[in-house]
């Protein structure tokens, strides 16, 4: 099983839903596989459509001759406020925001900071870590998750 397989098979029910595919992880259990699906809605995705979602995709998933044999766990749920980035494309909504990444490789002796989002441009994303400025692909990041900054989301709700 693949994501993209997934992801062709996933994306047209999630959109029959009125929401968007935010993003796929394929776990692998001890047992089976777990499949986390993420929806996203621009009001945000409600519980009552990750039900939706999760009940077609029981059944879609199951007529699919790819996934038929297989025995697998289904979770269906919104990305969250500390959303995980999938796609390079999903970080255009988040410029000037803090992100928590861990990369592929070392650089300057760290694999995992907190950098603020500056530029997008192509496959080149322009970080800020404290003082310094770091260019790099969407490809050298092994996790991009959205840090939430929830001083500002309290004033907000208040």
């Amino acid at each position: 099983m693949r994501i993209e397989e997934l992801e062709i098979a996933i994306e047209p029910v999630v959109t029959s839903h009125g929401c968007d595919l935010w993003g796929i992880e394929l776990v692998r259990g001890k047992k089976r596989p777990t499949i986390r699906v993420f929806i996203d809605a621009i009001a945000g995705a409600t519980i009552d459509d990750c039900e939706k979602v999760a009940k077609d995709l029981n059944y879609e998933l199951a007529l699919n001759d790819t996934f038929f044999d297989q025995d697998y766990v289904l979770e269906v749920s919104t990305p969250g406020i500390d959303r995980k980035i999938f796609k390079v494309e999903q970080l255009s909504a988040f410029l000037k925001e803090d992100f928590d990444l861990k990369l592929r490789e070392m650089k300057d002796g760290k694999r995992s900071l907190v950098a603020k989002l500056i530029n997008i441009s192509n496959d080149e994303i322009l970080f800020q870590c404290g003082d310094e400025k770091m260019i790099l692909n969407f490809v050298d990041l092994d996790l991009c998750r959205l840090k939430p900054n929830f001083e500002e989301l309290m004033r907000a709700n208040k």
